[in-house]
């Protein structure tokens, strides 16, 4: 290969691996997919709207909304309406959902576990103010043609 470092091609490699070992360690338990947005809607059930967790996950509507069909076909979540605005639907999730949390959180810990083992402890945490100070970045980047746009457009 070229002696170039193309950052994003190693960071969809590390994001692929990630969610695979992740998603088999959770496939027991019936879920294989969106574990963080998942996590965030049971911390704020009941109290926010398919649009509200669209900006929360800096994701356009069209991804969120098949998001929000798999965790509703896999009974994890519901859709109700709001009684201040007939547009909107309140997303609550189901028992099912919170009892998945703790699984949820410890297949996390175990990919982490896994995929990071050959780091120290200062070494986790300069990898993780190092990912943080990436979203910085790019967060604010100006809007030129030659930024991409798929994150300028879930960032709005």
């Amino acid at each position: 290969m070229i002696n170039q470092n193309i950052y994003g091609y190693e960071m969809a490699r590390i994001s692929e691996v990630y969610l695979s070992t992740l998603s088999s360690i959770m496939k027991p338990f019936g879920i294989e997919r969106y574990f963080a947005p998942l996590l965030y809607l049971c911390e704020n059930s009941g109290k926010i709207t398919q649009k509200d967790l669209a900006e929360a996950l800096k994701r356009d509507k069209v991804s969120t909304m098949r998001m929000v069909d798999y965790l509703s076909e896999k009974g994890l979540l519901v859709r109700t309406q709001d009684c201040n605005d007939r547009r909107c639907q309140i997303l609550k999730v189901t028992d099912k959902a919170m009892e998945l949390v703790p699984k949820i959180k410890e297949g996390v810990k175990q990919t982490n576990d896994l995929l990071l083992r050959d780091f120290t402890e200062e070494e986790k945490v300069s990898f993780k103010k190092n990912m943080d100070k990436l979203f910085t970045t790019i967060g604010s980047l100006p809007e030129p043609d030659y930024i991409v746009q798929a994150y300028k457009r879930n960032n709005k």
